[in-house]
């Protein structure tokens, strides 16, 4: 895909992914996101320093949360770092972006595929329940650090077993996974972490939901749809900010995984 006009006369931004005609994108919103920086830095709302600032920060706390440095996230981050700035300059605000964001995602999820995606009239979502608080932690070291509380996280086993369809288990959805997770726009309240081994391997594919306290262990998580329902309960319990039952297609496959504290009292 093509750069935006006057793209080329930003070489300074060493990581950005380019070829010898200039910066290249995967996917048209990565160039919609490239362009609204560059205008908006054109028309004064921040100079070009700036932006180059905002942008290598939020390199560097991705660099810190241990994410991959392959290129894959740079727009994600670029767009993360443009929020910020838009939001510290005043042109906007954090909870008209999260709404609109939400409005497009919601509009995504109802669209027909091949149709033209548009809101939905009438659709609202507060910011509020997506506000998840900061916590201080000192560690070892002495230094002290804030991490976002979140509600919950999702485990998704990726081992021996779940999804090695050369041992006659089922395929996993495993990038289905990594793409309803940023598209939903919930992983500052849900973290997912695609592990080893959880078992028991009998039950292939398995994930562990964990939220607000409390464990669920769902098996057969094999196809996209199933995908979708594990994050349409997700999206319900935070809109609710409570731990509900599953809904009936995934109930079926809910399955206990360790032994209450009583039963291993009573067998000692």
């Amino acid at each position: 895909m093509s750069a935006p006009e006057n793209s080329g006369c930003y070489p300074e931004l060493e990581s950005l992914p380019r070829d010898e005609g200039g910066p290249v994108f995967a996917e048209p919103w990565q160039a919609q996101a490239f362009a609204m920086a560059v205008r908006l830095s054109e028309r004064g709302y921040f100079t070009w320093t700036e932006w180059a600032a905002a942008l290598a920060a939020e390199l560097a706390a991705a660099a810190e949360r241990g994410e991959a440095d392959d290129g894959s996230e740079y727009y994600q981050h670029w767009l993360a770092a443009l929020e910020g700035l838009v939001t510290a300059k005043g042109l906007t605000d954090v909870a008209a972006l999260f709404e609109r964001r939400e409005a497009w995602a919601d509009a995504y999820r109802h669209t027909p595929h091949g149709k033209p995606v548009e809101l939905r009239p009438g659709f609202r979502v507060s910011y509020a329940y997506r506000q998840s608080p900061l916590h201080s932690v000192t560690r070892a070291d002495g230094v002290t650090k804030q991490i976002r509380i979140q509600d919950g996280h999702l485990f998704v086993c990726n081992g021996c077993c779940c999804g090695q369809t050369g041992k006659g288990f089922p395929a996993l959805a495993l990038e289905e996974f990594k793409s309803q997770w940023k598209k939903r726009g919930i992983r500052r309240r849900l973290h997912l972490t695609i592990s080893g081994c959880l078992g028991p391997c009998p039950l292939a594919n398995v994930v562990l939901l964990q939220f607000r306290g409390s464990s669920m262990w769902f098996h057969s998580i094999n196809q996209a749809g199933d995908v979708d329902l594990i994050y349409d309960y997700v999206e319900r319990m935070l809109v609710a900010e409570s731990v509900m039952e599953p809904p009936s297609e995934l109930s079926a496959r809910l399955f206990e995984r360790y032994q209450e504290r009583s039963s291993i009292q009573a067998g000692a």
